[in-house]
This record gives structure tokens, sequence and C-alpha cells, in this order.
């Protein structure tokens, strides 16, 4: 893949607007993490392969984790609802 050239690169204010405003919008919270070295140093690297900041990836990585979580518990809840109705069916 080519790598463009700055002058042929057009500037998108609305878009850049949007990206900005979003990005304004959205509240972070500083706080302090103790993590591993090890993995504090394998997330930086793939920050760097990414081109993406390490605590905007680690955030994205925590955000997607407990999205997961939430998709796992509620797909056992639904589970365990199913179960009671075959139970009842069963036992009537």
């Amino acid at each position: 893949m080519k790598k463009p050239k700055i002058s042929d690169l057009e500037y998108d204010e609305k878009g850049t607007k949007k990206i900005r405003h979003a990005i304004a919008r959205a509240k972070k919270i500083k706080i302090t993490v103790n993590i591993d070295e090890d993995v504090l140093g394998a997330l930086k690297v793939i920050a760097d392969k990414t081109g993406m900041p390490y605590q905007t990836l680690l955030n994205r990585l925590l955000r997607q984790s407990v999205g997961n979580k939430e998709a796992e518990v509620s797909r056992i809840e639904r589970l365990e609802k199913d179960v009671a109705l075959l139970k009842k069916k069963l036992s009537a």
C-alpha cells in the first residue's frame, strides 16, 4: 500500500468537529491502577503497533471485557429461565 502524500490529503472540517465534540462529551475519570510490569510492556507494544495511545487501548480492552461479561450474564440468566420453564413443563 502506498503512503499518501500530505499534499493529497483533504481536511474534513465537519468530520473533525464531530470527533472532537464526541471526545469532549466523553467523561473520563483519572484513576491509579497497579499493573504488572510485563502486562504494561505488552500493552505498550500492542499500542505502538496500532498507533494508539496505550491508555486508550487499555480503555477499549476493558470496555470489551465488561461488555462480554454482561452478555455472558444475560445468556446465563436466559438459560436459567429456560431450564426453569422446562422443569415446570416436565413436572406438569
